[in-house]
């Protein structure tokens, strides 16, 4: 992979995670709010509202342009997973509750290989950006880790008005950088976001696949360790 002047990173599932996982959390949160239900009901909840959020999206419904913006959308998402696993209603605890719970740095594990990375990309004299379908908190839980040093900017989808696989957002980051799409690469999780998102915008892609489940024929890697072999060869 040659000619790379700036990587662009996702952000949750690729620097980082949610410790302990979202489905548990939530999981746990339902059951104080008297709706009790197992591990796989909730994670099957989580990704239907996901599903959702995307099916509005491909109708031109950007996720933070609804109302109250993103609050407003937060409210919406977890009503949907409370829905869909028995609750009813919302009751303004839980959701005030799941929303702190994920602003704090402590109930995020940034992954083993990550600063080393970094690192070394930025040592190289790459341009590193992170661009992530994040609420506008982002860059204040990436100073808390101490991960933001590391990059040269923080695009949101919140505050850029456009998410992933949307080009716009990487039309974004790539301005942002100052370089060509050409000499851009992004590395994320997501096959559809990330990945085509990204190749269907003129940047480089990598698919960061740590389960080893990429479908044939996409460029991955199983851990953020194997990048800087790729885009710092000569």
């Amino acid at each position: 992979m040659r000619n790379i002047r700036a990587v662009f990173f996702d952000a949750g599932q690729t620097l980082l995670e949610a410790d302990p996982p979202v489905e548990k959390v939530y999981r746990e949160a339902f059951a104080t709010h008297g709706v009790e239900a197992d591990l796989e009901a909730v994670h099957r909840a989580v990704h239907a509202t996901w599903r959702e959020v995307e099916a509005r999206r491909q109708r031109g419904e950007e996720r933070w342009g609804g109302l109250e913006g993103e609050a407003g959308f937060w409210r919406r998402f977890v009503e949907g997973v409370f829905g869909r696993t028995g609750g009813k209603g919302l009751p303004e605890p839980l959701l005030n509750g799941l929303v702190a719970h994920f602003r704090e740095d402590k109930h995020w594990r940034v992954y083993a290989e990550t600063r080393e990375v970094l690192s070394a990309l930025r040592g190289a004299g790459m341009t590193l950006l992170v661009v992530s379908n994040w609420d506008s908190t982002l860059p204040r839980l990436l100073e808390r880790l101490e991960l933001l040093p590391f990059f040269d900017g923080v695009v949101v989808s919140a505050v850029v008005g456009s998410s992933k696989p949307s080009r716009a957002i990487f039309d974004e980051a790539v301005r942002l950088a100052g370089v060509p799409h050409v000499s851009a690469l992004h590395v994320g999780d997501s096959l559809v976001d990330d990945y085509h998102g990204a190749r269907a915008a003129g940047l480089h892609a990598l698919l960061v696949d740590r389960s080893g489940r990429a479908p044939e024929g996409s460029e991955a890697i199983r851990s953020l360790s194997e990048l800087p072999p790729r885009v710092l060869a000569r």
